[in-house]
């Protein structure tokens, strides 16, 4: 079931769905964009286990099962599904993991905006996923969420997430890297912009369901409140500080050990 990454052109999909082939500075955020997934395979790579349940937050086309690198023997995905439908006869997003999974009686796909969906899933799991995708939940439900994760994985279970670093030079970086390439971000008022660099993120309105005023660390906080084991490192392939890093990677359990087999992939 699990298929490594293949190359082939690099294409990205716009808001309507629709894809386009990518020029040169789409083409370098389509390559930042695959360091999440490198991770994450990496992270599970290195678990003691080769068959695992996996339930993902935020699942889109499920992508994340591409860098699965072990049998996984049930899944559960949960996506808003905003992204997501057909166009010219082409499946994308949530319907295209429908449609990819439809035979793999054990996966299940569900489109849901509110944690009660995952309070209603059964049974726990051995990887939880949460890929870019704490940024997008509503910040009033944000915490239910975190604890419902936390209900919801074994004792010897891992969380892997990945968080955009919204502040300092790596928001600089990627302010820069989206007016050249013309993927879209969060719009801030100059005033925002400068304090958002400078780090100060508590001057910065919260944009609900985009990066706009997004803190990793505050994120850290809440999952810290139900994993006793929680660990921050930083996403890429540059070997860059935590605070330098476009990315950090986000790994919590319930267990000293669980959390000590992802092991870091750099110093944080």
């Amino acid at each position: 079931m699990n298929r490594r990454p293949h190359s082939t052109r690099v294409v990205t999909l716009l808001p309507s769905g629709k894809s386009h082939e990518l020029g040169f500075f789409e083409s370098l955020y389509a390559f930042h964009h695959t360091h999440r997934f490198e991770w994450l395979r990496r992270k599970i790579a290195s678990l003691p286990k080769q068959s695992i349940s996996v339930l993902e937050v935020g699942c889109a086309d499920a992508r994340s099962l591409d860098y699965v690198p072990v049998h996984v023997n049930r899944y559960y995905g949960l996506d808003a599904g905003w992204r997501s439908g057909v166009r010219d006869g082409q499946a994308y997003g949530l319907e295209a993991a429908k449609r990819r999974f439809a035979d793999h009686k054990a996966f299940t796909f569900r489109q849901s905006v509110h944690h009660s969906d995952l309070q209603s899933v059964h049974g726990k799991f051995d990887v939880e996923i949460v890929l870019e995708t704490f940024e997008y939940l509503e910040t009033r439900q944000l915490e239910s969420y975190i604890r419902l994760l936390s209900e919801k994985l074994e004792t010897h279970g891992n969380l892997f997430s990945t968080m955009p670093n919204e502040k300092g030079l790596p928001l600089l970086v990627k302010a820069i890297g989206a007016r050249l390439s013309g993927v879209p971000r969060s719009e801030y008022t100059p005033i925002q912009f400068f304090n958002a660099v400078r780090g100060r993120l508590d001057r910065v309105p919260r944009s609900e369901r985009g990066r706009r005023g997004f803190d990793y660390e505050a994120v850290a906080d809440l999952v810290r409140r139900y994993f006793p084991y929680v660990r921050l490192e930083p996403v890429g392939a540059l070997g860059l500080p935590r605070a330098l890093s476009p990315n950090i990677g986000l790994v919590a359990s319930h267990d000293p050990d669980a959390i000590k087999a992802a092991r870091p992939t750099s110093s944080a």
